[in-house]
């Protein structure tokens, strides 16, 4: 039996294997056509290795095109090609191995593309690929960020102090062209129509020299965020007061005392600034001793405002103050009699004033006396049980409201004397007793 069938098996031994082959190169063939072997680009992202090798010799490098992917090509069968996609290939380019390109002048990092869906002998990808990058020497600097705010309080309101929460320091590192324009690092917030304290978690902004912002793209911050607070704060407005010391020289007075702005606002929590009312300068500020001319200066306020204020314009720091002086001046006056003014005489009595004209002098300011005039001075005389005959009484000047002095005492004369009966019954009973008190001008006097 088993002869038979190896009699069968080794008969035309020959054509049996011709045929066997014939078969596997027809497959080969079909399969060919079928599910032919085909090329294909794709494009992935290349990660980057090693870079601290660049930046331990203080360099970084940048690739030169912008763009941080490679397109490359593969060879695989259709079927094979048509189950993958860009992501399942991996770019990796080790950055110790980086390399100069004579041809290009530039250099060029190995780029090697693996994937791991199908083995290697079905999926063959293109090899020497390359990213051309470039060297830049490594540029580092620290920085303070500086806290602002955009926009305005809220009516009433003021800005008080506006800070980083925690550290206010970066450290930045990229290219040196870039790293050397940063010129600040701000941190702002926006306290628009507030009238509570603010507080963000924002992005600090980098800004060169002419206030233009600054691309981070290719540098790398210590900080990405920063907290900032804006304090909000109260305001009064209040009034000044200056102060002074010393005299001035003998024959010169002081005759006013001005500065601009008269009053400043202020800014505080409301408990502080609830029992402020004034600002106090210090006599010592301003020391007149023995001056003979106007002072004029300029005085910052800033160190004289209460604790825990401040101002809320920083241009009211700064207050003109002009301290007028002048020489005193004395002058003689001849004063008509009629501007005197005879005050409680006695209803039973009338009174005259002998003389015309009343000899006065007075003393004050230069200013003052040049513009005095005697129709504009009123003096008042009392006659307070005074009887009759001729008396000198004492006349009173307002000097307070006239500005000036009298050199010496005056007296007027003036002759009392009795009404007539006709003129005592003139006056109606009822008014005897207001009469007693009643001033009565020189010219009505003289008339009854």
């Amino acid at each position: 039996m088993l002869r038979k069938i190896g009699r069968k098996l080794t008969k035309n031994f020959g054509l049996k294997i011709l045929a066997v082959l014939f078969a596997a190169v027809l497959w080969v063939v079909v399969v060919n056509i079928d599910d032919p072997m085909k090329n294909f680009n794709y494009t992935t992202s290349i990660s980057f290795i090693n870079q601290e090798y660049i930046t331990s010799q203080n360099k970084i490098f940048d690739v030169l095109d912008g763009s941080n992917t490679i397109s490359f090509r593969v060879s695989a069968q259709r079927t094979t090609l048509d189950q993958l996609s860009n992501a399942d290939f991996t770019a990796t380019a080790d950055m110790e191995k980086i390399e100069y390109n004579e041809k290009t002048g530039s250099y060029r990092v190995p780029v090697i593309v693996t994937q791991s869906k199908y083995s290697s002998s079905k999926v063959t990808i293109a090899s020497k690929l390359y990213k051309e990058v470039t060297l830049e020497d490594l540029g580092r600097i620290q920085k303070p960020i500086v806290a602002e705010t955009s926009g305005a309080v809220a009516d009433g309101c003021a800005l008080g102090e506006v800070s980083i929460v925690g550290s206010n320091i970066v450290k930045i590192q990229g290219p040196a062209s870039i790293v050397s324009q940063i010129s600040e690092v701000v941190a702002s917030v926006n306290v628009d129509g507030m009238s509570t304290d603010v507080t963000d978690i924002v992005i600090p902004t980098l800004y060169d020299g002419d206030r233009n912002v600054i691309d981070t793209t290719k540098l790398k911050l210590s900080v990405d965020k920063v907290s900032i607070n804006a304090q909000i704060l109260n305001t009064k407005d209040v009034v000044l007061e200056f102060l002074t010391s010393g005299s001035v020289a003998e024959g010169y007075q002081v005759t006013g005392i001005s500065y601009k702005p008269e009053t400043v606002r202020i800014k505080g929590e409301a408990i502080v600034l609830n029992p402020i009312n004034k600002i106090t300068i210090p006599k010592e500020v301003l020391d007149l001793t023995d001056a003979t001319s106007t002072i004029e200066t300029t005085v910052d306020i800033t160190s004289y405002l209460p604790e825990d204020t401040a101002l809320v314009l920083n241009s009211d720091a700064k207050i003109e103050v002009k301290v007028t002086i002048e020489p005193i001046k004395t002058k003689l006056f001849d004063l008509p009699t009629s501007n005197l003014v005879l005050e409680k005489l006695g209803t039973d009595y009338k009174a005259s004033f002998p003389e015309t004209i009343l000899s006065v002098e007075f003393s004050g300011a230069e200013s003052v006396i040049d513009a005095l005039k005697p129709e504009h001075i009123v003096g008042r005389v009392n006659a307070s049980g005074v009887g009759v005959g001729d008396h000198d009484l004492k006349v009173e000047f307002d000097l307070e409201s006239m500005k000036c002095e009298l050199v010496t005492p005056v007296k007027v004369p003036v002759t009392v004397g009795r009404k007539e009966l006709s003129e005592v019954l003139e006056i109606p009973g009822d008014q005897e007793s207001s009469l007693e008190h009643s001033e009565t001008p020189v010219n009505e006097t003289e008339r009854q």
